[in-house]
Parts: C-alpha cells; structure tokens; sequence
C-alpha cells in the first residue's frame, strides 16, 4: 500500500471518516487531539495523489450530511484568522467543526466512488477536493487546533 499513493490516501481517507463519525466517543482534549493527527495524515496522503485530466461524468450522489452525534469543540470550536496570508484584510471567524466537517464531507462522494468501482473517477474527486477546498480548511484547522492543545486560555 505504501507504494500506491491512491490506496494510502482512500485508507487515511475512511480513517478520517471513521473517527468524524465516532468523535463522541472522545473526551475533548483526546478530540482536538485526534483532529489534528488526523488531518495531518490525511494532509500528507494527499500531497501525493496525482494529478490528473477529468475522468468522465460518474456521479458521487448527494452531497454528505453531518453525523448527526457531531459533539463539536465546545469552547474551541471558534477562532479566528485571515483568509488570504496575501491580502490585507480583516480577520474572519470560522469553526474547528466547519472545518473538520467540509473535510468529511468532500472526502465521503471519492469513497462512494471508489466502493462502486470508479477508482480513477475517486482519485480525480480527491485530488480536485484537496487542492480546490479542503485543503484550506484542513490548513485553517491545524493552526488553531495547535492553539487549542498547546495553549491555556485565561
């Protein structure tokens, strides 16, 4: 497997999915935890999917909904932070769990894609998600929840 970067991927890929669906099973401490080793993971696998031409017009279905034992961040759940490091801006004020949930949620129509057969159509559908929108998310998520582990609020 660690020599099939699409395989690595969809394996961290349903490791995400799977500890999103079960997150209420965590403390919020092992939750921001996790979070952040999870999406450092997930980050790293898919810097190495390739690049690719669209496939075709296999549809995923419906857009993914949030699971509905979603526990969130409590009083971590909000940061803030500037959108473009390049633009001088006012800072805006996200959510860990939008965030973590946008992941989730771009990642689940490459698994349904990949589970009915259409590894290439997958692979295209993760590669295209990770450089178009969670990877920002996924960035985003990693600094504040650096914050929130390492950090004691007064």
């Amino acid at each position: 497997m660690a020599d099939d970067p699409t395989a690595t991927f969809a394996a961290q890929a349903q490791a995400y999915v799977d500890f999103i669906e079960n997150a209420y099973t965590l403390d919020l401490p092992e939750r921001l935890r996790e979070a952040r080793v999870q999406l450092l993971d997930l980050y790293k696998a898919a810097l190495a999917l390739p690049a690719m031409p669209e496939p075709g017009t296999v549809e995923a279905g419906p857009s993914p909904s949030t699971p509905k034992d979603w526990p969130g961040f409590g009083d971590r759940d909000h940061y803030w932070e500037v959108f473009d490091p390049y633009v001088n801006e006012p800072p805006v004020g996200p959510s860990l769990s939008d965030d973590l949930l946008d992941v989730y949620k771009d990642l689940l129509p490459g698994l349904v894609l990949r589970d009915a057969g259409h590894a290439v159509e997958a692979r295209w559908e993760w590669r295209f998600r990770f450089d178009h929108h969670w990877g920002d998310h996924a960035i985003d998520a990693l600094r504040a929840l650096h914050h929130a582990i390492t950090s004691v609020r007064t």
